[in-house]
């Protein structure tokens, strides 16, 4: 009787576009990302990098999870950091200038129209594989790069409990930048995008990023905020990994 009841609510929402699973104590569910990370990332103030921080969305998302959180955030866009900055986004957040790759140095960097959408890289102007192919680029600066291993060692962080990254296609680079850190233990997880539509030229291919991660025995816990170009393809999504002892 009582199955019978379950499968008829299953099918009832199935009707509706909607699905129900048996949620677990303690458990990842792959819906909502912020439950997943407090059981990733458990605690009141752990250290997180904020890596491409754009106008503070991941601050706040952190802030609201986590009584005191340390942060590191991150945005090379001198506009971009300035409203940042004029935020005042609290105690814990320490803001950088600062755009992280594979060696330290300079680079051009692109400010498109849309902030979300600057990178380092040039936007794919394939109107049928990119839906922002006409997207304008407003100005291009030089930027100061990073590694996440230098930075690291010369502000004496041994540890990061979350590192976010995103750099709109620039991932490969900002993950090579710090081998020594994820071959060394030191990061316990990475929150990251995953374009697979061709968004930019030279973009990270998202099958080398899970392998790298794989190398480092960081472990894919779910896909999140996924974005399909058409009703059959994925365009890009939010991937959460955990380092796995």
């Amino acid at each position: 009787m009582q199955k019978r009841f379950v499968d008829l609510v299953k099918s009832s929402l199935s009707s509706l576009g909607l699905f129900a699973a048996r949620q677990y104590p303690d458990c990842v569910n792959g819906y909502r990302l912020t439950d997943d990370l407090a059981i990733i990332v458990p605690g009141n103030a752990p250290l997180c990098f904020d890596i491409g921080a754009n106008k503070g969305q991941t601050i706040e998302l952190l802030q609201s999870l986590y009584k005191q959180p340390v942060i590191h955030a991150f945005e090379p866009a001198s506009a971009t950091f300035t409203a940042l900055k004029n935020q005042a986004p609290g105690t814990g957040v320490h803001l950088h200038q600062l755009a992280f790759g594979e060696q330290v140095g300079v680079a051009e960097f692109r400010n498109y129209q849309q902030s979300e959408l600057s990178s380092f890289l040039p936007m794919n102007p394939d109107k049928t594989e990119n839906i922002f192919a006409e997207e304008a680029v407003v100005s291009i600066e030089s930027v100061p790069v990073d590694t996440l291993d230098t930075f690291c060692a010369t502000h004496h962080i041994d540890y990061i409990d979350l590192l976010k990254i995103d750099t709109q296609g620039f991932e490969l680079p900002v993950l090579r930048g710090g081998v020594n850190l994820l071959g060394q233990g030191k990061v316990k997880a990475v929150l990251l995008e995953l374009n697979f539509a061709a968004l930019y030229e030279g973009q990270s291919d998202p099958l080398e990023i899970l392998q790298l991660m794989r190398t480092h025995n960081m472990r894919l816990v779910d896909y999140y905020e996924k974005e399909r170009a058409s009703a059959r393809e994925l365009s890009w999504t939010t991937a959460l990994f955990m380092r796995y002892a």
